[in-house]
């Protein structure tokens, strides 16, 4: 028989639909939206100021795709918690296994073409 440590509190990621509201999913909530201003006001002004000579990166546009899918990686990944089992493993499988090898596949790829 193997002994294990008794469950002192619940598990909050249990799967239901009832979302996580508590401070660490309202953290984590805050974070995503907080994180998403900031990226966006910088790509905003990455774009804005991509004619500067400290800023002429080539495929800006690439760069861009792999900034966002990285981003959006990272949001459904900080999202989970809060959710609290929304979606299924097999779509958390499919994020992980499409959108974080696409994001850095585009950064390998940035180099190269015209300006």
């Amino acid at each position: 028989m193997v002994n294990m440590a008794p469950l002192l509190r619940p598990r909050r990621l249990d799967g239901t639909t009832k979302p996580n509201t508590d401070a660490l999913g309202i953290f984590y909530v805050v974070v995503a939206i907080v994180y998403t201003l900031i990226l966006g006001v910088e790509l905003f002004f990455l774009h804005r100021r991509r004619e500067a000579f400290c800023l002429q990166i080539r495929n800006l546009k690439v760069v861009f795709a792999a900034v966002l899918m990285l981003h959006i990686y990272l949001i459904l990944v900080l999202l989970v918690y809060p959710w609290n089992g929304l979606f299924p493993c097999s779509a958390e499988f499919w994020i992980m296994s499409v959108f974080l090898p696409s994001g850095m596949a585009f950064f390998q790829g940035k180099s190269g073409g015209p300006i």
